[in-house]
């Protein structure tokens, strides 16, 4: 077995059109995944070699994406990597192996069978895929010992494999600042070696000391982002809880940037804007056939998330029947694809984020309580804009700035417009102010806003609005967006009965669900009649009862 140093590595080229073969390759538009297979793929054209890989290892030290060339994979159906001890061996010391012969070679008797078999002895040589002086993975291949290769020989192999190794590594890195939207170069994940092996003296990940994207310095703010930080060094599963528009996502994303899975990835879904069978499609996946349009095999969110974070938007909005399976994953760690029997093991940080009292939810019957302990491990309550104070101008300035950018425009605040926005409440917390600044600076008049640009001061303020919405009289009461017929009476505090033999007397006290269920009970349990009662039409009324998910009785 014989180790060679960069410094040794003959001068001469094996050849420059072949360099060009592959740069060719990974210059392309495909996912990398794709990249590293053709690269792999293209070099049997060059060299000889009966097998090859291109391993690329995660934070943790383990193969994240590996590309081959004449590997088998293992009867099992178990994930196998081939040459693992020579790939850790690479990895560890940073420098290129040889290996004449690996019968003779520690490194390669777990799996000595498999590589000598049919070919004789073989010979491997592996060299690291480094980029920036940081080792990102292995590209190796092997084929049958050669009994008249010379030394030289090798060398001269090596040195064109390190070339197209750290081709492959530019590769990788580029695809990984990609990946991670506008992250700075140099925040790279901590790597861990295998026991026994030497730590190099290589650049350690530096992870975020600031959370650049939340923006605000007032006590409230504050005391959360703390909490943050230190909730980020565990793996513990985190509930955000606060009204709408107070930045949930954004919370969500500092505690997997300070987190140790910081370089693996960050998966999100809303799953408020999806049915029970498409929610379960993308949170497990599916198998090519499961259901009509399920064209190819599918990897689901949880899957992609593998090793880093998956962040569940508006949880509280999830069937109970979906429930059940959500739990399930949670914890067991494992799950199926839609349509497989395959058990696939998972490792994911779970944060979830709604702004619905699921406390309420639990006591009704609406939200399992066993799920509820299960994802309320960390609460983390975010304020709402009105309880920041101070936060308001910074954040306005900031929405003016990102606008002023996206839009070529130079415009600015006079002090006396922002303490306009600081006088208001913005019950749609941080997402309406940047609605109302985009709306102020899309129709401001000259490049200095001032206090006649705001549409609060033109008696036009969505928020009052809204407010003026939620006070109208009881007669024209919502029921979840279903306006109520106008004509309806208004009785006794015991709200039940039959005005005329028409419509239900509402009680100033009663929820919409509380009212829905009291009209069905009138009505027997008859959407057509309860519709009646209501003032509303029966589609309507089915869509309440579904959306307050009320079981109907079959009387």
């Amino acid at each position: 077995m014989t180790e060679l140093s960069p410094k040794t590595m003959h001068k001469r080229d094996l050849g420059c059109s072949g360099l060009y073969r592959i740069s060719k390759v990974l210059i392309t538009s495909a996912s990398l995944e794709i990249k590293l297979a053709n690269v792999i793929n293209t070099l049997p054209a060059l060299l000889p070699m009966r097998r090859g890989a291109i391993v690329v290892v995660g934070a943790e030290g383990e193969p994240e994406t590996t590309a081959t060339f004449g590997v088998e994979p293992p009867s099992s159906g178990a994930r196998h990597i081939a040459a693992k001890a020579a790939i850790d061996r690479i990895v560890a010391k940073g420098a290129p192996l040889v290996v004449p012969d690996t019968c003779k070679s520690e490194l390669f008797q777990d799996e000595l069978q498999s590589i000598v078999s049919g070919t004789g002895q073989v010979t491997f040589i592996g060299v690291p895929m480094k980029a920036d002086q940081e080792t990102l993975g292995t590209l190796w291949i092997d084929r049958a010992k050669d009994g008249a290769a010379t030394r030289t020989q090798f060398e001269e192999e090596v040195r064109f494999l390190s070339m197209v190794a750290n081709l492959a590594a530019r590769a990788v890195r580029l695809d990984g600042h990609e990946s991670r939207d506008s992250r700075p170069i140099g925040e790279e994940g901590d790597r861990k070696i295998g026991a026994g092996d030497k730590e190099l003296p290589e650049p350690t990940r530096q992870r975020p000391t600031r959370i650049d994207w939340i923006v605000g310095e007032s006590p409230a703010l504050r005391q959360v982002v703390e909490s943050v930080k230190v909730v980020a060094q565990t793996n513990s599963a985190v509930l955000l809880r606060g009204e709408s528009g107070t930045g949930k996502e954004f919370f969500a994303k500092a505690i997997h940037e300070l987190s140790p899975r910081g370089k693996k990835p960050f998966v999100k879904l809303n799953c408020a804007a999806l049915s029970a069978g498409v929610l379960e499609s993308e949170l497990f996946g599916h198998e090519k056939g499961a259901f009509t349009g399920a064209i190819s095999q599918r990897a689901g969110r949880f899957e992609l998330a593998d090793g880093g974070t998956l962040l569940l938007d508006e949880i509280g909005e999830i069937s109970p029947a979906f429930q059940a399976k959500l739990l399930r994953v949670l914890q067991e760690g494992e799950l199926e694809r839609v349509g497989g029997t395959k058990t696939l093991k998972v490792d994911v940080r779970l944060i979830c984020a709604t702004n619905k009292d699921l406390e309420t939810a639990v006591a009704e019957g609406e939200f399992r309580a066993d799920l509820y302990y299960r994802i309320n491990v960390v609460p983390l309550f975010l304020p709402p804009l009105r309880e920041r104070n101070g936060d308001i101008p910074r954040l306005a300035k900031v929405f003016l700035d990102r606008f002023n950018r996206e839009n070529n425009r130079n415009l600015e605040f006079t002090p006396a417009a922002l303490e306009i926005l600081s006088r208001c409440k913005f019950p749609g917390n941080v997402r309406e102010l940047e609605n109302c600044v985009r709306r102020t600076a899309t129709l401001a008049r000259s490049a200095t806003i001032v206090p006649s640009d705001f549409s609060c001061q033109n008696d036009q303020c969505f928020s009052s609005m809204l407010g003026k919405c939620a006070e109208r009289p009881l007669g024209t009461r919502s029921l979840n967006g279903l306006t109520m017929s106008k004509s309806l009476p208004v009785e006794s505090p015991v709200g039940l009965g039959y005005p005329n033999g028409h419509g239900l007397a509402v009680a100033p006290h009663l929820s919409d669900r509380e009212l829905l269920i009291s009209a069905m009970e009138k009505a027997g349990w008859v959407q057509a009649k309860a519709a009646r009662i209501l003032g509303l039409t029966p589609r309507q009324v089915g869509y309440a009862l579904r959306r307050h998910r009320i079981q109907v009785k079959k009387i």
